[in-house]
């Protein structure tokens, strides 16, 4: 299970889990779409301008709370996880080389890779793992990523070695591989100050400016296959539009947050060249379920009988990607449940049992994936059929993001394998489970879902949750899209980042000059 080190490979990972990976079953957009990978060679230097939809409020803090698109790409060139996660239910490792484990899953230990260095030189080793394991999972610091691995005691964790880690758990835990080769757990050296982005990454930061770009190039030090390109600058724009029209207009040479709408203008466009992912992308509108009128079932009911899912998937989503069904995860253990279709008669029923009817409300999004503000006016349309009024109010993501668990209707998107998401929906943190569910069939389930190691049984699990999910959750899931990038003729070597499909992936990237 080695990553991108020449003659090393893939190893599948044991029957520990069974993630929930995207399936490929998506429209094509026409002859100049490409499936995977932008083709070709590529010449080796220059710079690669990216742009992203970004808050005008960020940090170079690897583990900043508040996070854009602009986060996780600057993260990505700059830092790295222990391991990448794979399609096929494996890993590549990367500052890790393995992790073993003893008969009752209550020891773990990670080894890591040797001759690592941060980008001042210094060597990586045990003691910054350890040191980013218990930043994480010291409460105090109220760390996202600590809900995902808050089954770790900090007082277990020891240096057997400087390349050696060993976890003592307080209880059998099966998913601990899959927990802590969490993307978002990435490590920089042990002391070093957030505004010096110290990482392990084959980028190395040059310059930041807050809610405008960050610049960084090529770490010759890194440890891999030396990336290509002499720079990447990461620019932010406040809107998918923006962004879509800076690619048009030649002043980025690539995107993920592009308008799904302009489509057919791109690939008319000489130069540009669009990718699309695997289905693998979650656009979903929340509702609040410990606040009125989301405290009612029957209200959550409603609001998902209202939508038209054929509709939204082809106007909202231009096609791409096929109709969901009110519950998380993908095309893997999914439950024997009917796919929910339109039926305002029976919607207005339920408001009115719940003694809603003609509800008024106030619905926000930041509109910072493509297709999400067109699937909220065609909600907001279909309500008007019964008397109900949603209005749409379209906010800058710096100012949405800084209410994030606190708004009552609102939207919001997810790319993450099942037993991923899970955490946060059973979470007290606001921020984490931002529709405040709190369901105690869910969470039983979830104890189960996390104690064993059986693939089946998780599985079997998996089919329960998600039918409680689709018959009382809290958010509103009308299809699965895959991510859709754009991208300049010039560039080659682009690869769309598993799960999420957006463009974080740098190291084989070409330009012709």
């Amino acid at each position: 299970m080695l990553s991108r080190l020449v003659g090393k490979g893939h190893r599948r990972r044991p029957p520990i889990l069974a993630p929930v990976v995207a399936s490929a079953m998506v429209v094509s957009l026409a002859a100049a779409c490409s499936t995977g990978s932008s083709e070709g060679q590529g010449a080796s230097g220059g710079m690669l301008r990216v742009g992203v939809v970004a808050s005008t409020i960020s940090t170079l803090d690897a583990y900043s709370n508040l996070r854009s698109q602009d986060f996780y790409v600057r993260n990505a060139t700059m830092f790295e996880p222990l391991a990448h996660r794979t399609k096929d239910g494996g890993y590549q490792w990367a500052l890790a080389t393995g992790i073993t484990h003893n008969k009752d899953n209550t020891e773990w230990t990670v080894k890591l890779r040797p001759n690592v260095k941060f980008h001042d030189g210094s060597a990586f080793s045990a003691d910054d793992v350890i040191a980013v394991f218990q930043r994480v999972l010291d409460k105090k610091n109220a760390l996202i990523e600590r809900n995902y691995i808050d089954f770790i005691d900090p007082k277990g964790i020891e240096k057997v070695d400087d390349l050696t880690v060993k976890f003592k758990l307080p209880k059998p835990y099966g998913p601990f591989e899959f927990a802590v080769t969490n993307s978002n757990i990435i490590f920089y050296k042990k002391g070093s100050k957030p505004e010096q982005a110290m990482g392990t990454g084959p980028f190395r930061l040059v310059s930041f400016t807050p809610g405008r770009e960050t610049l960084v190039k090529r770490f010759d030090g890194y440890w891999g296959a030396k990336p290509k390109l002499d720079q990447v600058k990461i620019i932010s724009f406040k809107t998918a539009e923006a962004s879509t029209n800076a690619l048009i207009g030649r002043q980025i040479d690539a995107s993920s947050n592009i308008l799904q709408t302009s489509l057919p203008t791109i690939e008319k466009t000489p130069g540009l060249k669009v990718m699309k992912s695997d289905v693998n992308l979650k656009v979903s509108i929340g509702m609040r379920a410990d606040t009125p009128p989301f405290n009612d079932v029957r209200v959550r009911q409603a609001m998902r009988l209202i939508v038209n899912r054929k509709l939204a998937l082809t106007n909202a989503f231009d096609g791409l990607g096929e109709v969901a069904n009110d519950h998380s995860g993908f095309d893997k253990c999914v439950p024997a449940v009917p796919q929910r279709e339109q039926n305002l008669d029976q919607a207005k029923k339920l408001l009115a049992d719940a003694g809603k009817s003609n509800l008024t409300i106030d619905l926000r999004t930041a509109a910072n994936k493509p297709g999400m503000l067109q699937l909220v006016q065609i909600l907001a349309e279909d309500a008007k059929k019964i008397g109900v009024t949603i209005k749409v109010q379209k906010m800058e993501l710096g100012a949405y993001l800084e209410k994030w668990g606190e708004w009552t209707f609102y939207t919001g998107y997810d790319t993450r394998p099942y037993l991923e998401g899970v955490p946060e929906m059973i979470s007290g943190d606001a921020v984490l489970n931002h529709n405040h569910w709190d369901d105690s069939e869910f969470k039983s389930l979830a104890k189960k879902l996390y104690a064993t190691a059986d693939v089946q049984e998780q599985c079997e699990i998996q089919k329960q949750m998600k039918k409680i999910e689709y018959e009382r959750g809290a958010s509103i899931l009308t299809a699965t899209n895959p991510t859709v990038s754009v991208y300049s003729s010039k560039v080659s070597g682009l690869v769309p980042e598993f799960p999420s499909g957006n463009l974080y992936d740098f190291t084989k990237v070409g330009l012709d000059q």
